[in-house]
């Protein structure tokens, strides 16, 4: 927690003294009332009229102030802790926005939005509980033992010391037993979030298996575990508030029973001053009790909170491994792209995935790139945008090394489509015009044409105002695929990335839309991913991986000679007659 109270703003420390300063006037008004009434017992047997109602207004006076400076410290306590936690929030997404994959594969997309919403609300709950408990607590308890060792009254201050100590020792075991599991239950939390979030996305999958009584017993071997240490530590909790009943009733009727021994042999006057004696006491004592339940309730949500806080700095103090030079090389060309012997291994690999890779794209050209499933190709185009950074050699983008620019604006440049099409929830305007919320409707009309994507939008009732669910799924595949691509063209950028973006298309719709592409934004580089031989026959490279290493480089009429893996790709596809090779499909 130490953590969070470091990132506080001034305008949050000057409201925490302003909660201190309002706090000593609560309890003086609290002492106020309690001397109120101790004085009003005394007076009520001489019936001094005039001391009574003089004592009576002071103690109501007193209430009514108490009660405003309560609701002014609840205010305070409320916006302060409101604004640490939307604070909190704010940072972690921001943080979370600068990651890169390998980043975001140090924490699952789970555990992530279990921080930024549950972790952050048990930090947000302890704060409002701790400011608005933290000073009046003590002081209330303090003040209260002063004023009962000015009493003098041995028997009682043992009294009340004995029970005190009861408490606390019930207190520390309490806490002993609940703390170390408040641990166990965020990290359960990440796991009941992953088995709810898998069950629901893959729910095609596992319906198609008959595999819902396998996905239940998972989330129910988790959820059991979860459950059982909740209810552990709730009934520890519960015990805690009958105790505490137990504790001021005993010292109350302890009290009582300690004034009517004392009481016995005494004069009337004496009689009378040891009963007004033992009411302030009585009530100084539960003073004393109820600062100790506050000061619990914040000792049993603190700890919850601690942890939380510990995994919300996990986050924003993890070292990206992709950040912005401080001062950027401005491009020296346009539309250029060139790999220099770039490799490339994941995280905890041993080895590239991706080996000594060469090759540049001049402006206005069409790169493709093709190979088996795992070959890399997808790795390969990540390091363009920078989604993550090579292990050895160089991306260089218009003629600069993509590390020597900012993130923000390299990509500004650059127009990514991914295999995945991903929609956002809202209408097909605002999904279109992602790039920029400014696009004039006949701009988004123009991408959606291009993208062979206006026929169906048009044919919708409310046309580009359509709804649009979260990650399209109100979309065919090939639907999706096609807004996706309009999306990246209404950006009008220098380089368009296609990673299998038309794998979800038929042939002809292919075909017209990548002619589309070209005659709309003839000056733009375009980097084309496909599983197709016939959607990158015509590109003026193509470039041809095998286990992670460039085995051909070159034309298609040049590769489909040459290059044996290349050849076995297309005749998978298309006949020999179709490809210009003889029968025996020779080179």
């Amino acid at each position: 927690m130490l953590y969070v109270i470091k990132r506080f703003t001034v305008k949050n420390w000057i409201a925490i003294i302003g909660i201190l300063l309002l706090t000593l006037l609560q309890v003086f008004f609290t002492m106020e009332i309690i001397g109120a009434v101790n004085d009003l017992t005394r007076t009520i047997t001489s019936k001094n009229v005039d001391m009574i109602l003089r004592w009576g207004f002071w103690m109501i006076l007193c209430a009514l102030l108490l009660a405003a400076v309560q609701v002014i410290i609840q205010f305070i306590a409320s916006h302060t802790a409101a604004s640490i936690a939307t604070k909190l929030r704010g940072d972690l997404y921001e943080k979370v926005n600068r990651f890169s994959m390998a980043d975001l594969a140090s924490f699952s997309t789970e555990s992530l939005i279990t921080r930024s919403t549950n972790d952050i609300q048990n930090i947000h709950i302890a704060l409002l509980y701790a400011l608005r408990t933290i000073f009046v607590a003590p002081i209330t308890m303090i003040w209260s033992i002063i004023i009962i060792i000015k009493t003098s009254i041995f028997g009682l201050t043992i009294t009340t010391v004995a029970w005190l100590i009861l408490l606390v020792a019930v207190v520390i075991t309490l806490m002993l037993l609940v703390i170390p599991r408040f641990k166990v239950v965020q990290k359960l939390t990440d796991s009941l979030n992953i088995a709810s979030r898998e069950n629901i996305t893959g729910v095609r999958v596992v319906r198609a298996f008959n595999a819902e009584q396998y996905q239940e017993d998972k989330f129910n071997k988790v959820n059991d575990r979860y459950t059982k240490i909740q209810i552990f530590n709730a009934k520890a909790i519960s015990f805690f508030t009958p105790f505490v009943t137990f504790v001021m009733m005993g010292l109350t009727l302890t009290i009582l029973w300690v004034s009517a021994l004392t009481i016995n042999g005494l004069s009337a006057n004496d009689a009378n001053q040891m009963f007004a004696a033992t009411n302030s006491f009585v009530m100084l004592a539960t003073q004393i009790v109820m600062s100790f339940v506050l000061l619990i309730t914040i000792m049993i949500l603190w700890p919850r909170a601690t942890v939380c806080a510990k995994r919300i700095k996990e986050v924003l103090t993890h070292n990206e491994s992709i950040s912005d030079p401080e001062i950027e090389k401005p491009f020296v060309e346009k539309g250029t792209i060139e790999f220099r012997n770039v490799g490339f291994a994941y995280p905890g690999s041993d080895k590239e995935a991706v080996s000594d890779i060469s090759f540049k794209v001049k402006q206005g050209e069409t790169l493709a790139i093709i190979g088996a499933t795992g070959s890399g190709k997808t790795t390969i185009i990540n390091m363009i945008p920078r989604f993550t950074d090579v292990s050895r050699g160089e991306v260089l983008v218009d003629g600069v090394n993509v590390k020597d620019v900012k993130q923000e604006t390299l990509r500004n440049i650059i127009g990514y489509t991914p295999q995945r099409g991903f929609l956002f929830k809202g209408n097909i305007r605002e999904n279109i015009a992602f790039c920029n919320p400014d696009l004039t409707l006949k701009e988004v009309i123009e991408a959606a044409k291009t993208a062979e994507a206006d026929g169906f939008v048009s044919a919708k009732s409310n046309g580009y105002e359509s709804e649009v669910a979260q990650g399209g799924t109100n979309f065919s595949g090939g639907q999706k695929q096609r807004l996706c691509i309009a999306r990246s063209l209404a950006k009008k950028p220098e380089i368009l990335i296609f990673d299998d973006s038309f794998s979800a298309l038929d042939y002809r719709t292919d075909k017209v839309v990548r002619k589309n592409i070209k005659e709309s934004l003839p000056g733009t580089t375009r980097i084309i991913i496909a599983q197709r031989v016939g959607t990158i026959m015509d590109a003026e490279q193509i470039v041809v991986l095998d286990h992670g290493q460039i085995v051909g480089l070159g034309k298609h009429e040049e590769l489909i000679h040459s290059c044996p893996v290349y050849q076995e790709i297309a005749l998978s596809q298309l006949s020999a007659e179709e490809l210009g090779l003889n029968k025996k499909g020779g080179k």
